[in-house]
C-alpha cells in the first residue's frame, strides 16, 4: 500500500491504474494511515486518482460516497441504515464535515435534510466541526446552509480556532460577514493569542480588515 500512497502524492496516476488493475482487491485495502485508498485520494485532491480508484473498488461506505459527493450512494445508504447519519469514520469524522471539507454541496443538503447534527466535532485532535470545514475551503454556501441548520458559529477547533479566525486567514469578506451577522465573536483569541483581526492583517486583505474593524475587531 505504501507504493499505491506514493503513486497517489506524486500524481503517478498511470503506476497507480497498472497496479490496481493487477490486483483489484487493492483498491479496497486501507492505507496504513487507517483511511481507505479512495479517501487518501480526496485528501490529496487527486481527482483522476479517485476516479481509477471507484473503477476497481467495490462499492463505498457512507464516508467515501460523502467524501466524493455521491448522493445517490448516501442516500441509498442511509435508507438502510439512518443512524449511520451522525456516525464517525475511521479518521474521526462524521459525513458531513467529509462532504462540507470537500465542497459536496448536494451531499451537504441530502444529510442536512435527513437532521445530519451539524456540531459534531472530529473525535481526532483536529476537533473540526462541519463548519470549521467549510470555512477551510471558503465554500460560503455549505456555510450558510450549516449556519441556517444551527451550526455553532464560535466552535472552537484544534488550537482554539474559530470558523472566523479561518474566514479572516483565507481573506474572504463575504464570508466572514455572514459569520459576524449570525453571532461570531470578532474579538476570539485563538490558543495562540490571534484574533480575526490579526489574522486578517497577515493575510493582507484589506477589505476583511476593514470588515472586522467595522464590527468591532481588534
Amino acid at each position: 500500500m505504501n507504493e499505491l500512497a506514493e503513486f497517489i502524492k506524486t500524481r503517478n496516476n498511470g503506476g497507480l491504474e497498472k497496479e490496481l488493475k493487477a490486483n483489484p482487491l487493492l483498491a479496497s485495502a486501507p492505507t496504513e494511515q487507517g483511511i481507505s485508498l479512495l479517501q487518501f485520494a480526496a485528501y490529496y485532491r487527486n481527482q483522476e486518482a479517485i476516479e481509477i480508484i471507484l473503477r476497481y473498488k467495490d462499492g463505498v461506505d457512507i464516508f467515501e460516497a460523502a467524501t466524493v459527493g455521491d448522493v445517490a450512494t448516501v442516500q441509498r445508504l442511509l435508507t438502510k441504515q439512518p443512524d449511520q447519519i451522525n456516525s464517525l469514520s475511521s479518521d474521526g469524522f462524521t459525513p458531513l464535515t467529509l462532504a462540507s471539507y470537500f465542497g459536496q454541496l448536494d451531499v451537504v443538503k441530502l444529510l442536512l435534510k435527513n437532521h445530519a447534527d451539524p456540531n459534531i466535532a472530529a473525535s481526532n485532535q483536529m476537533h473540526v466541526a462541519p463548519l470549521h470545514s467549510a470555512c477551510a475551503i471558503s465554500n460560503y454556501e455549505i456555510a450558510a446552509l450549516l449556519i441556517k441548520a444551527g451550526a455553532d458559529v464560535n466552535a472552537r477547533q484544534h488550537s482554539g480556532v474559530t470558523p472566523l479566525h479561518s474566514a479572516a486567514h483565507n481573506g474572504q469578506a463575504k464570508l466572514a460577514k455572514l459569520l459576524i451577522d449570525n453571532g461570531s465573536d470578532v474579538n476570539v483569541k485563538s490558543d495562540a493569542g490571534q484574533t480575526p483581526l490579526t489574522m486578517a492583517k497577515e493575510k493582507g486583505d484589506e477589505e476583511t480588515v476593514q470588515l472586522i474593524i467595522k464590527y468591532g475587531g481588534c
